[in-house]
């Protein structure tokens, strides 16, 4: 109790610093948690798209269409062999483009036999086409995995430069912590080197100011998660009303996230407290 007291105490003698403190560490944890958020779920729509990548082969006209399949499905890579006949390629075509079936009768079919392949590892996709495509009968290949592969190097970057960033804004909470104990520490040292004469020890002496840390960081992150929430909660609204079948994060993500925030919030708090009243105790300058 002593120690909240004085930390309470404290706050109240410095508020200024206390308050630029506090709003420094808000702005950098609403933007760390909005920022995580945001890659987690780039990283949940990048693995959603891999999962449905798959390699179309189209077979030559002359082609033993089961006998490819056979080949095909036994590759260590392949989980499954679809075939999709010509027939059934031009059905679906006119369904996406009914005008189509006006010509069907004037024009022969020119759509070939398609073998559709899922991988087990959908990172094997590149090397798994080029495989297939150098087998006897198979005219070509494709498959949605150039989409992906751009998607994760843009993410690589992405995330890359939110890591810096995040680094930044975490380095400068520290230091604000730091420097409001330090100013604290300052006002009180007439006081403290009283306490230190008549035999307190400095850890009783430093447990007010790790307190005091703490009060700042957690309350900036509790008043952040707030903020990031209803911000993502505001994006992933207009994402989904754009692209219905992205995926966003669920209550499960956004707690575990929250109590990531929280928890981070009390090890910058305790931490940056600690470290400055340590450097600041010693007792040549008390």
């Amino acid at each position: 109790m002593y120690a909240i007291s004085q930390a309470l105490r404290a706050l109240r003698h410095h508020l200024t610093s206390a308050l630029a403190t506090f709003t420094t560490s808000l702005v950098s944890f609403t933007l760390l948690f909005l920022l995580g958020l945001v890659l987690w779920n780039l990283g949940k729509v990048v693995s959603s798209l891999e999962r449905e990548v798959e390699i179309a082969a189209f077979l030559k006209p002359d082609s033993d269409v089961n006998a490819l399949r056979e080949q095909i499905a036994a590759f260590d890579e392949v989980l499954e062999v679809r075939v999709v006949s010509k027939e059934e390629a031009l059905a679906q075509l006119q369904l996406s483009y009914p005008y189509l079936s006006q010509a069907r009768e004037l024009i022969e079919n020119p759509l070939p036999n398609t073998l559709r392949v899922v991988l087990k590892n959908p990172n094997q996709v590149r090397a798994a086409a080029r495989k297939i495509e150098r087998l006897e009968g198979i005219e070509s290949t494709t498959y949605g995995g150039e989409i992906t592969e751009q998607l994760l190097k843009v993410l690589g970057g992405v995330r890359m430069a939110a890591l810096i960033l995040i680094g930044l804004l975490l380095l400068d909470t520290l230091f604000s912590v730091m420097g409001t104990i330090r100013l604290s520490i300052e006002n009180r040292r007439e006081e403290l080197r009283v306490m230190q004469l008549v035999g307190a020890t400095r850890r009783f002496i430093q447990g007010p100011f790790v307190v005091e840390g703490l009060f700042l960081t957690l309350l900036a992150s509790l008043a952040a998660l707030g903020l990031g929430l209803l911000a993502y909660r505001f994006l992933a609204a207009a994402l989904q009303q754009l692209l219905p079948f992205l995926p966003v994060l669920g209550t499960n993500d956004l707690l575990l996230a929250a109590g990531a925030l929280v928890l981070l919030a009390v090890i910058l708090g305790v931490g940056g407290a600690y470290l400055s009243s340590r450097a600041h105790l010693k007792e040549s300058d008390l």
